[in-house]
């Protein structure tokens, strides 16, 4: 009789729906996985990126303590004021002649890597290359407070120019220094440069 039972229509019908409704269960429960994996991936890369900034910070206060090794704190604080009139007048010729003064009074503290970038980014033509380079082979591992590497920032700068201008293999050439060589740097929004490189390819 039990044989006879479950291979009845009626029970093959009722196996059937069981099984149709389990299945269906499973692909809501796939899809309310999936959409939750989507609203925590941005939290989940919003913590990535300030591990990274605070990683990288701690590299720009390993520099400055370097630099306190240096020089006394009031020759460091001079070079901060001198700095300091460049983030106040940004592009103007008194933030310039600051920061060339910074320079030449204090050519190997952090800053100064910082102050050689801030003045490429506000020349043009050959001036602007020139104090990029400089900034890559002088000043490659200075960083700013908000972990923005010198070195690597002026490469994807230059590479940029280069690409403005249809050099293509000279561009490439430096986006592949930056993939290699700085991995883990970042523009001053906290992104990495190579997903930037990434999404300009693109």
């Amino acid at each position: 009789m039990a044989a006879l039972a479950a291979s009845s229509p009626v029970c093959a019908q009722t196996n059937a729906d069981d099984v149709a409704q389990l299945k269906q269960r499973v692909a809501q429960l796939e899809k309310q996985v999936q959409e939750m994996a989507q609203l925590l991936e941005p939290l989940k890369a919003q913590q990535a990126m300030e591990l990274r900034r605070n990683a990288l910070h701690q590299k720009f206060e390993q520099k400055a303590a370097r630099d306190r090794e240096k020089y006394t704190a009031e020759q460091l604080g001079e070079a901060e004021g001198l700095y300091q009139v460049a983030n106040q007048k940004w592009g103007s010729p008194e933030a310039a002649k600051s920061l060339q003064t910074m320079i030449e009074k204090f050519p190997d503290v952090n800053r100064t890597g910082c102050a050689v970038l801030y003045l490429a980014q506000n020349s043009q033509g050959d001036e602007r290359a020139r104090r990029l380079q400089d900034c890559m082979e002088k000043y490659s591992d200075c960083f700013y407070g908000d972990g923005v590497q010198v070195g690597a920032y002026a490469r994807f700068l230059l590479a940029q120019d280069f690409r403005s201008k249809l050099e293509l293999k000279k561009a490439d050439a430096l986006d592949e220094e930056v993939k290699a060589k700085f991995p883990d740097a970042v523009d001053h929004s906290g992104h990495l440069l190579v997903d930037s490189l990434k999404a300009e390819m693109q």
